[in-house]
């Protein structure tokens, strides 16, 4: 942690609380080596380079400790100057989803936030010491999030954004600028830490100028005369003045992990692999917003240019990357894609994480991840149409059974309210033995012969038999005033093959069919 003294300067204050404003910045070196490191754990503790794709591959980044290797240098001399270098091409859809994970760490500090670069970004901090504590507390939080989500975040705090940006640079881990300590703190910083061109460079190298508190202190006239307003720039930069305003950003809903790969895959198991990364990804995404994911949509390109989309749906959001992969494997497995798989993309859909006791008097709730594992392994085995929760229709037809998905929240319950002078309820009658009626859905088929208005004879596909006895029968009707009209006719039989059964027919147009069997 680095601090410097120095007077304070005059600054504006935020208003309505007469403190000067701080912001903080977290920057990423090499952000494009960075972004291959966080998709690829494997790369981790090796130095890495980013290059551009073709033929003639330059660096575009690489991870530090660099050693002499800088950006638009050879692949094979930066190979020859860093031992054990590991090289790969920049994946763009990496690099998108490191940048918003990053957004994602600030969002999770300050609402107002500011993207400065891919790997870059500006936060507000001014007024977080009621809620998080000291400026050093704040700078260890981000670096703290920035390692949950895989990205080696450098912290810069200070009274303007360009001071924090430059501290973030200068320094390894968290840099806390003291308030008023700007102008001390960046005047022996290096120029470098602008990224000049390479003509104004070396202009400033030949005046001696190596410093940024040297080109700060050079005036105005004569260097903008020499040098022009990318001088006069440079100079407001070096003195640690901001010169835009500060733009906030607002936080996107969806989160996204996504890769490109450099094979194709043509098996479950090898994109299992890719997908286990993903959602560990989106996993730690979604802790920072302490949030499940409600609904996942993956993405898959094909070589062959197509592209397959694939919508899960659990049954209560969930945020436990596995739980989350075995679901989708399951959703899978009976895909067959016309060609290999060379990009995937998992987009998931934040919302609040259900609380497994919703009330103190009731019986705790399911846990999410249990059920929304067990809902998925059956949607599954018997198709998502097949999964929910039985709701009751508003008509009176017998097979108007309806399905709303499964959530786990027990319907609302009327509190019973009695009456103290009530008498005391009589005591229950002894149980008898009676028949349950078990329905098949969908209903079976059937061949019933008749006579004089009365089934003789049923035959189907699990009973079959001369009927020894039948009560019927019972006609209903409804929906007369639509499209949808029906008229019913039931009977309960009893057949020489030992069983009792419900039968029943459309008396407009339809076949007889068992409707259940009694138990």
């Amino acid at each position: 942690m680095t601090a410097g003294p120095g007077a304070p300067p005059a600054s504006r204050s935020e208003p309505g609380t007469g403190a000067p404003p701080r912001y903080a910045c977290l920057w990423v070196p090499g952000f494009a080596a960075a972004a291959l490191v966080r998709q690829d754990p494997a790369l981790r503790g090796h130095p890495v380079a980013a290059l551009t794709p073709g033929r003639a591959r330059t660096v575009v980044a690489i991870t530090p400790p660099a050693g002499g290797v800088r950006p638009g240098m050879s692949a094979t001399e930066a190979a020859a100057r860093v031992a054990g270098l590991r090289a790969r091409v920049v994946d763009p859809e990496a690099e998108r989803a490191a940048a918003a994970a990053l957004r994602e760490v600030a969002w999770a500090t300050s609402p107002r936030v500011e993207v400065v670069a891919p790997g870059c970004v500006s936060l507000d901090v001014g007024g977080l010491a009621a809620l998080i504590g000291a400026d050093a507390r704040i700078g260890a939080r981000l670096a703290e999030m920035g390692g949950a989500v895989g990205l080696p975040v450098r912290v810069g705090i200070a009274d303007t954004r360009t001071a924090a940006r430059l501290a973030a640079r200068a320094g390894a881990g968290v840099t806390v600028v003291p308030p008023g300590g700007t102008p001390a703190f960046l005047a022996p910083l290096p120029i470098a830490l602008l990224d000049p061109e390479p003509p104004l460079a070396l202009a400033l190298e030949r005046w001696g100028v190596r410093t940024l508190g040297a080109l700060a202190a050079l005036p105005a006239a004569p260097l903008a005369a020499r040098l022009g307003p990318t001088g006069l720039r440079l100079r407001a930069l070096a003195a640690g003045a901001d010169l835009a305003p500060f733009v906030a950003e607002p936080c996107p809903a969806p989160c996204v992990e996504a890769c490109t790969l450099e094979w194709e895959v043509t098996a479950l198991p090898a994109l299992a692999f890719v997908l286990d990364r993903l959602l560990a990804a989106l996993d730690a995404r979604l802790a920072l917003r302490g949030a499940g994911a409600a609904l996942l949509r993956l993405r898959l390109g094909l070589a062959d240019g197509g592209t397959h989309v694939q919508r899960l749906a659990p049954a209560a959001p969930i945020r436990d990357g596995r739980t989350l992969l075995r679901l989708l494997l399951a959703d899978l497995e009976p895909l067959r894609l016309a060609s290999p798989v060379v990009a995937v993309s998992v987009e998931a859909e934040p919302a609040p994480l259900a609380p497994l006791q919703a009330d103190l008097f009731a019986p705790p709730r399911p846990s999410p991840r249990e059920l929304g594992e067990t809902l998925g392994r059956l949607a599954a085995l018997v198709g998502p149409a097949h999964v929910g929760a039985p709701a009751v229709a508003d008509t009176h037809h017998p097979e108007a059974i309806g399905m709303v998905p499964f959530t786990g929240v027990p319907a609302p319950r009327e509190p019973v309210r009695r009456d103290r002078r009530a008498p005391s309820p009589e005591p229950p009658l002894p149980a008898r033995a009676t028949l349950v009626r078990r329905r098949l859905v969908p209903p079976r088929l059937a061949e019933v012969e008749c006579r004089d208005g009365r089934p003789v004879r049923v035959a189907a596909a699990d009973c079959r038999g001369a009927v020894l006895a039948a009560a019927g029968p019972w006609r209903t009707e409804g929906e007369w005033w639509a499209e949808t009209a029906w008229t019913r006719e039931e009977w309960d039989v009893a057949l020489s093959d030992g069983g009792v059964y419900r039968i029943g027919r459309d008396l407009a147009a339809g076949p007889w069919t068992v409707d259940a069997i009694y138990d």
